[in-house]
């Protein structure tokens, strides 16, 4: 079974371009399979869309952490990851 890592970001002034997501929550210690960001900029617009793009590519396992980009590779996290299902 795939693990599977949703990063929303919130909008922050000044937010990175182009945010790595898989390189951002390696420093955080949630192991993933996939990672998908939502952010109004880049990825997908809704947590819904990420979490049903994630379970039609096998992730049995998904978390969702809110953020903070605080450049290209690394997250602020504003609280613990949830479990969405898994």
């Amino acid at each position: 079974m795939k693990d599977g890592l949703i990063v929303y970001l919130v909008n922050a002034p000044g937010m990175p371009e182009e945010f790595n997501a898989p390189a951002a929550v390696k420093d955080l210690g949630y192991p993933a399979d996939r990672v998908e960001v939502v952010a109004p900029d880049q990825g997908f617009f809704t947590v819904e869309d990420a979490w049903h793009f994630l379970l039609t590519r096998g992730c049995g396992r998904i978390r969702l952490v809110v953020g903070e980009a605080q450049g290209p590779e690394h997250l602020r996290p504003l609280g613990p990851a949830v479990r969405l299902c898994g």
